[in-house]
C-alpha cells in the first residue's frame, strides 16, 4: 500500500488525476466557463508558484481495510522548466524532480538513487505541473458555477467539474496508472473543484474526490492542492545522484 500511495501521489504532482463516467451531463454554466477562461489567461503569464498537496486513500476488500495519507510540498519554475516536490509517506520522505524532458523519483531504502522516466512530449511542458494539469481538466470538462466560498478567511469563487472518460484517457498517462494498480478500471464517481481568487483570477485551491470499485473491493481518494507564491523566486537544483544512480524501469520493489 505504501508504494501504491506514493505512486498515486506522484501521479498527482506530475500528471494530475481525473475521471469518470457520467451520462449526458448538463451543459456548462456560462459564468463558470468565463471564470475558467479568465484563470487560464492569468496563469498563462505565471512564471513560478508553490504548492502543497494532501492525499488520503482508503481501500477495503470487504474483510480488511486500510487508510493511508500523504503530504507533499513543491515548487515550480515555468521559465527554466523545472519542478521539485517532496512527499511524506508514512514517515518516509521522498523527493521528485521534473526537468524539461524527464522526471526523477527518489527510491526508498535500502535502494538509493532515482527512477527516471520521460515526461510530456506534447510540446507544452507546463502540462506536467500540478496547476496546469488541473486547469486542463477543467478546460476539457463541463463546468458549473457554485458561487462564493471562504478559504482561509478569504473570499473565493468555486467552480465544479465532472470529467469524462475521454478526459481520463487523454490526461492520465496509462503507464503510471497501471503502475498504481488502476489500469483497466473505471472510476465510479469523481468530483473536481477549483477555488479562485476573484480579485486576481488565480487558483487558490483545487480538490479531487475519486471512487473506485472492482470485484468486491472499493477505494476512495481525496486529493487537495493549494497554490501560493505566484511570481516568487524559485530555485530547483537536481541532485547529482539523480544523474549518477538511475533506475530506468522504476524503483526496485515498486
Amino acid at each position: 500500500m505504501r508504494r501504491l500511495v506514493l505512486v498515486v501521489c506522484l501521479a498527482v504532482f506530475l500528471t494530475g488525476c481525473s475521471a469518470l463516467p457520467f451520462d449526458s451531463p448538463p451543459p456548462s454554466d456560462d459564468r463558470a466557463v468565463a471564470a475558467v477562461e479568465e484563470v487560464n489567461d492569468t496563469v498563462a503569464g505565471v512564471e513560478t508558484y508553490r504548492f502543497d498537496t494532501s492525499l488520503r486513500v482508503s481501500a477495503s476488500d470487504g474483510e480488511q481495510s486500510r487508510t493511508a495519507t500523504v503530504d507533499g510540498t513543491g515548487s515550480v519554475d515555468l521559465v527554466s522548466k523545472r519542478m521539485h516536490a517532496t512527499s511524506d509517506v508514512e514517515g518516509e520522505t521522498f523527493d521528485s524532480y521534473v526537468t524539461e524532458g524527464k522526471s526523477y523519483q527518489e527510491c526508498s531504502e535500502p535502494w538509493s538513487g532515482y527512477a527516471v522516466e520521460n515526461v510530456s512530449d506534447s510540446g507544452d511542458w507546463a502540462t506536467v505541473t500540478p496547476l496546469h494539469r488541473q486547469l486542463e481538466l477543467f478546460e476539457r470538462s463541463n463546468v458549473y458555477w457554485r458561487g462564493n466560498r471562504t478559504v482561509d478567511g478569504n473570499r473565493t469563487v468555486l467552480v465544479v467539474a465532472h470529467p469524462s472518460d475521454d478526459t481520463v484517457e487523454s490526461l492520465v498517462e496509462r503507464r503510471r496508472t497501471e503502475t498504481a494498480g488502476l489500469g483497466g478500471n473505471s472510476f465510479d464517481n469523481a468530483t473536481a473543484r477549483l477555488w479562485i481568487d476573484p480579485e486576481t483570477n488565480r487558483p487558490v485551491k483545487s480538490a479531487l474526490h475519486l471512487e473506485l470499485s472492482r470485484r468486491g473491493a472499493t477505494a476512495t481518494a481525496d486529493i487537495a492542492t493549494r497554490y501560493a507564491g505566484y511570481g516568487e523566486s524559485v530555485t530547483v537544483t537536481i541532485p547529482s545522484a539523480a544523474y549518477e544512480n538511475q533506475y530506468q524501469l522504476g524503483c526496485p520493489g515498486s
